[in-house]
């Protein structure tokens, strides 16, 4: 692995990344309004691509100085673009100027602060400012906003929610801010915040609180291959011969006429924007002499051919990629979390092609991968920027190429900015490769480990063939999919198991509401004589959690389906086109869902902990325990602290506390495997957090874990904070037994790690020997954050000095200054292993 820093030219692309203030961008909203309002009436897949069409004709475009690879979801460097017609994140943001009097800056000057981003939701709960100029607010305001007012997404799924009985009556006061959310509201910073409570107060905050269902189609791994081997006038091409072989009397033509006709306008539509580009780029160049006129004409000549045909060589195919992308991003709204997937097996063909001829270099390969890496991290928090290298191919057989070592390199150089690196791990996974991604911690986080072994027996288990799941991906955090060839839909639904615990204790009802029955009517606590009765109130709970979101995120996905298809996306996902369906209405080879359960942890240790205290040593009895929790320990400070310290706890090896945590991941995934889905499939199992474990804890009662109110809740499937006191080969060996439940959809294990512990050669070797260890337990994932408290306390509190600090928050990659404080403290709080 080579030390050196990037070329001279990505290091200017990083400064002016990292310089660049957080922007609300309201072009793709005012196209796709403007499309809308003319295309009433219009079969919905057409409209979509018509507002598609709209969008890249218009939108705004550039190219920098230091560009050589084009193509931005917005004209501002580091702003989303808003998907109007599904999100309601955009709407209530406008809301809060409307209503709420945040004020607007017309400058582009912000301070630089902190904020919680949860992927498309751009949800923050710190004080980084969106800044948006008043005539944008007053477009938005005036133009946009009315238009959809009971047309988006949000609307038909709320009145398809009534009409099925699944959106409970708001509990009086829903809607309105709280005393406390009327006070920070006053104090916002200028510019535009959202603030997570103020948000989800205004509207339906109730109908989330058990199962969260996000409303988006996204996660997905894009048909990047298909694009690459045919081009988008391949793609139309296509959907144009399946269309004149359609036969009239077949099921569904209108709506299979309607797609195959979209698929050809948006895959013109996409060729006509890279068009754009390089008349812009031949523009430039009259004005300019020299290298920079060469390197115009170039982009002019790479933006003539594609996307819209294959690439003939390795920096054209980087360049096909990215405009895939940021037109597909634009396409769904906001950062749809579409991933590029095996970019190192799509892109080495035609690297190994151009050095063999000499039209190469591997230094110029790696400049051109650099400015790609960095073009990924044009993300609010994250976006479709996580890259899968390594593992096997469909053979199985070893994968890894110089490509592959070319991504490690470039991650490394560039200290990752919020890019995450997948590196998937089989028994064929040369040596030296894994020793490479282990050696980048040494300048920074982002990288992560994936046993092949583990997620292709899950894959299959899934319905995928062999090939296919050989062939797996990682998007968003750390979930797991086929490549190019299914629906996603791995974040649809989310829920804490931490309230499913508290309505198991409390007849159904949270321990921090008693009045609101939300679950299934459970015995008192005077009837939970056994652990056993306690095991299966919580089941009983958690598995009326799981169903309910699993019925919620049906009507969301029958939304879209009938609404807002996604016809560019769709047309890259293999099964699509020659089915004649969209991928929302069950096109692709795979279709699949998921239900993402957080806070693994925390129950288990809470309820290994109720099995010592009450049941075993018999400290106090369950009805005492539950008053303690109920009155967050008050007066009882000493028993929290002997919860605290004494009872068993997941992460030390300790069978007591993980058979408990082994018990809770197979009993959730036995209930989300039984759900199966409309479009075929079943619904898939996930552990991960996603940087909500600040979020969830903050509106929970204390728990038997010693853990008091309003703490953060444990990550992903990692132990919770603090309590892995054995050294992380314990730790590790606690997560594999969870990973021998079929958790298919991905789970997040994060671990910090003292940098002294890989200084030397010997400690690199040490910590890949831990992950090869690992893994031959059955572990799934795991990733690191290399860097010391000391470094990160001095970063929360001096956040000018480390404005390229990488850090894993839970499954997702991103800059610890770009967080919020909660979540910084939480990422601190995290055991610092020392040895490894």
């Amino acid at each position: 692995m080579t030390e050196s820093g990037p070329s001279t030219r990505a290091t200017r692309l990083k400064e002016r990344l990292l310089a660049s203030p957080f922007e609300a961008d309201i072009e793709r909203a005012r196209y796709y309004t403007r499309a809308w309002k003319r295309t009433e009436g219009t079969p919905p897949a057409m409209r979509a691509a018509l507002a598609l069409e709209e969008t890249l004709r218009n939108m705004s475009i550039r190219i920098d100085d230091d560009d050589q690879l084009v193509g931005t979801k917005t004209f501002k460097r580091l702003a989303g673009p808003i998907g109007i017609e599904r999100w309601p994140i955009p709407t209530l943001l406008f809301d809060l100027i409307r209503h709420h009097g945040i004020g607007r800056r017309q400058d582009s000057e912000g301070a630089q602060g902190a904020g919680d981003g949860i992927g498309n939701s751009i949800v923050f709960d710190g004080d980084r400012p969106y800044l948006i100029s008043d005539e944008e607010c007053r477009e938005m305001e005036e133009e946009i906003l009315p238009y959809w007012e009971g047309k988006d997404l949000r609307s038909l799924k709320l009145d398809m929610l009534k009409q099925k009985g699944l959106y409970p009556e708001p509990p009086e006061g829903a809607g309105e801010l709280s005393p406390e959310q009327a006070e920070l509201v006053k104090k916002l910073p200028p510019g535009v915040v959202t603030v997570l409570k103020a948000l989800r107060s205004f509207r339906d905050e109730h109908i989330d609180e058990l199962p969260g269902t996000i409303d988006l189609q996204g996660h997905v791994t894009i048909g990047i291959k298909k694009v690459l081997d045919i081009g988008y006038r391949g793609i139309a091409e296509q959907a144009a011969a399946t269309l004149a072989d359609l036969d009239e009397s077949s099921p569904n033509y209108p709506r299979r006429k309607d797609f195959l006709e979209s698929v050809q306008v948006a895959a013109d539509a996409v060729c006509e924007h890279a068009g754009r580009y390089a008349k812009l780029a031949r523009e430039m160049a009259e004005q300019t002499e020299g290298q920079r006129k060469d390197e115009l004409l170039a982009i002019a000549r790479r933006c003539e051919r594609v996307p819209a045909l294959p690439p003939r060589d390795f920096v054209e195919a980087l360049q096909s990629i990215l405009m895939t992308q940021v037109t597909a991003v634009v396409s769904v709204g906001e950062d749809g979390i579409l991933c590029p997937g095996r970019a190192d097996q799509f892109v080495y063909p035609r690297y190994a092609k151009d050095l063999e001829a000499g039209t190469l270099t591997r230094q110029a390969a790696a400049e051109a991968l650099e400015e790609y890496y960095l073009k990924l991290a044009y993300n609010i928090a994250f976006g479709p920027n996580n890259v899968t290298i390594g593992g096997v191919d469909k053979d199985g057989n070893d994968a890894t190429n110089e490509v592959s070592y070319l991504f490690l390199e470039t991650h490394e150089k560039l200290r990752g900015v919020r890019n995450g690196l997948a590196v998937r791990i089989s028994p064929k996974t040369p040596r030296e490769f894994l020793i490479a991604a282990c050696r980048t911690h040494r300048r920074t986080a982002g990288v992560a480990f994936y046993n092949d072994d583990v997620v292709i027996r899950d894959l299959q288990l899934d319905g995928y063939s062999l090939p296919d799941a050989r062939d797996y991906s990682v998007v968003g955090c750390t979930e797991l999919t086929g490549t190019g060839n299914n629906n996603g839909y791995t974040a649809s639904t989310s829920a804490t198991l931490v309230i499913a615990l508290e309505m198991a204790l409390n007849e159904g009802r949270p321990l921090t509401d008693g009045a609101r029955r939300l679950g299934v009517a459970t015995p008192p606590v005077a009837d939970l004589t056994t652990f056993e009765d306690l095991k299966k109130a919580f089941a009983d709970q958690a598995a009326f959690v799981i169903d309910l979101g699993v019925r919620r995120a049906e009507v969301k996905d029958q939304a879209f389906a009938e609404a807002f298809p996604t016809p560019l996306l769709s047309s890259t996902i293999e099964g699509c086109v020659e089915s004649g369906r969209d991928i929302t209405q069950g096109g692709a080879i795979y279709n699949h869902s998921s239900v993402n359960l957080q806070g693994l942890a925390t129950v288990a240790n809470s309820l290994a902990a109720i099995r010592w205290a009450v049941f075993e040593e018999k400290l106090l009895t369950l009805e005492e325990l539950v008053g303690h929790l109920r009155n967050n320990f008050e007066g009882a400070e000493d028993l929290r602290q002997r919860l605290g310290r004494k009872a068993p706890k997941y992460g030390n090896d300790n069978p007591e506390a993980d058979d408990i945590a082994t018990w809770v991941t197979d009993l959730l995934c036995r209930n989300v495997r039984q759900h199966e889905h409309a479009l075929g499939g079943t619904y898939r199992a996930s552990i991960i957090s996603a940087g909500s474990q600040t979020r969830e804890g903050r509106s929970r009662a204390a728990s038997a874990d010693g853990r008091p109110a309003g703490a953060a809740v444990s990550n992903g499937i990692s132990p919770a904070n603090g309590t892995e006191l054995t050294g992380a080969t314990a730790a590790l060996c606690s997560v594999a037994k969870a990973c021998a439940s079929p958790v298919s959809n991905g789970s997040a294990c994060n671990m910090n790690l003292n940098p002294a512990t890989i200084k030397s050669d010997e400690g690199v070797e040490k910590l890949a020997s831990l992950v090869e260890g690992y893994f031959r337990l059955g572990g799934r994932h795991v990733q690191f954050n290399p860097m010391g408290l000391d470094v990160l306390k001095d970063a929360q509190a001096h956040p000018e000095k480390y404005p390229d600090l990488m850090v894993k928050v839970s499954g997702y990659s991103t800059l610890f200054v770009d967080i919020s404080k909660p979540l910084q403290d939480d990422i601190i709080a995290r055991t610092e292993f020392a040895d490894v």
